[in-house]
């Protein structure tokens, strides 16, 4: 029998519960945003997260939260890096945010160790197995799991960020927004302006712009200037041609402003991006997101049974004291737990090799 794969969809519509949850290899840079929270750990390696402007370099176990249609892209540091990602609907928080609600998190070498932290792995191995699972038992423990991961993730003193940059959850204008962008997708390569784009859609050059700031969160000059950032990253990594002809063919004025723009995102040039891709890399991108990590991977399958075991009895506000096992018999214990871990982890990603997954 085939491996299953470590990917599965959730929705519970009584809840606004709807969320996607895979593990896959980290390519090169694929410059995207899209309208859900995005949670990424590393399991395996070490990965650069470049996010609105800022650049993070996450190692093993490391996290990074990613608000939505902030412009993102990661970058595998070396050989065989893999990340846990789980995409959350924003509509699961209209129930207690009035407007939007924009969340930080990043785990550091400071912290990576603390007990939020250990709470949130811990979650994202045990949700990755009950994932798996339709009986309602299951689907109570899961919602539960999910439950106590927001919680550790939203700060207990309230500070959300700036609201006005939050994501609005107002779904009115989605139609107008997504027929637009569909139209800088296929032209971006031509010279637009807000009124060429006025022009030929009918709308208000205005209201084009109170609909992209407003429903993505950007203005339509930066929203032009991703899909070409995307479209420019994608091919830097795919083939030899120059850089200039790259930023000429994917609608830069000339060099000097396709790297202008790809620092300010990256923090670097597009040559020197090109210089730290790796066979590994170009490896990883041409399945990127199609071909996600199988349940029988043991790196992968010890790393999620040893979080359940190292979050255990933890929670958001408080540790528990316990004494630090030494000795052969804690080691054994320790052992046993792992392997108890790993047994339950294998027999229900096997289940799910048999049965569809829960919500699809």
């Amino acid at each position: 029998m085939e491996s299953a794969q470590l990917r599965y969809t959730y929705e519970n519509p009584l809840a606004n519960l709807k969320l996607e949850h895979y593990v896959y290899r980290i390519g090169s840079y694929h410059y995207n945003w899209h309208a859900d929270f995005e949670l990424l750990m590393v399991v395996r390696g070490s990965v650069e997260m470049c996010v609105s402007g800022q650049r993070h370099i996450l190692e093993e176990d490391d996290m990074v939260l990613i608000n939505p249609n902030e412009g993102h892209a990661t970058l595998g540091l070396g050989q065989g890096n893999i990340a846990m990602v789980l995409h959350i609907d924003p509509a699961f928080f209209k129930g207690y945010y009035d407007e939007g609600v924009r969340l930080q998190l990043v785990s550091t070498a400071q912290t990576r160790r603390d007990p939020r932290f250990a709470v949130i792995r811990r979650c994202l191995a045990q949700m990755m197995v009950l994932g798996t699972r339709s009986d309602p038992a299951s689907r109570l423990r899961y919602d539960a799991l999910f439950y106590r991961l927001v919680s550790a993730i939203v700060p207990t003193d309230g500070v959300l960020g700036q609201q006005t940059a939050a994501y609005r959850i107002d779904r009115r204008g989605k139609d107008a927004v997504n027929r637009l962008a569909a139209y800088v997708e296929d032209n971006y390569r031509d010279r637009i302006t807000l009124a060429d784009l006025a022009a030929r859609t009918g709308y208000n050059a205005s209201y084009i712009s109170q609909l992209f700031k407003g429903k993505l969160g950007i203005n339509f000059s930066e929203y032009l200037l991703r899909v070409r950032l995307s479209a420019a990253t994608a091919e830097l990594s795919s083939s030899d041609a120059r850089v200039s002809d790259i930023a000429a063919a994917h609608g830069f004025a000339d060099l000097k402003s396709f790297n202008t723009a790809f620092r300010k995102t990256f923090g670097k040039t597009p040559a020197e991006y090109r210089r730290l891709i790796s066979d590994d890399n170009r490896a990883g991108d041409t399945t990127f997101k199609q071909v996600f990590v199988s349940s029988d991977d043991e790196y992968v399958g010890a790393k999620l049974a040893r979080y359940v075991v190292e979050g255990a009895g933890q929670n958001v506000y408080q540790v528990a004291e316990r004494p630090v096992p030494d000795g052969a018999e804690a080691m054994r214990k320790m052992i046993e737990a792992v392997h108890g871990a790993q047994a339950l982890l294998a027999e229900a990603l096997g289940a799910a090799g048999e049965m569809s997954p829960s919500g699809n």
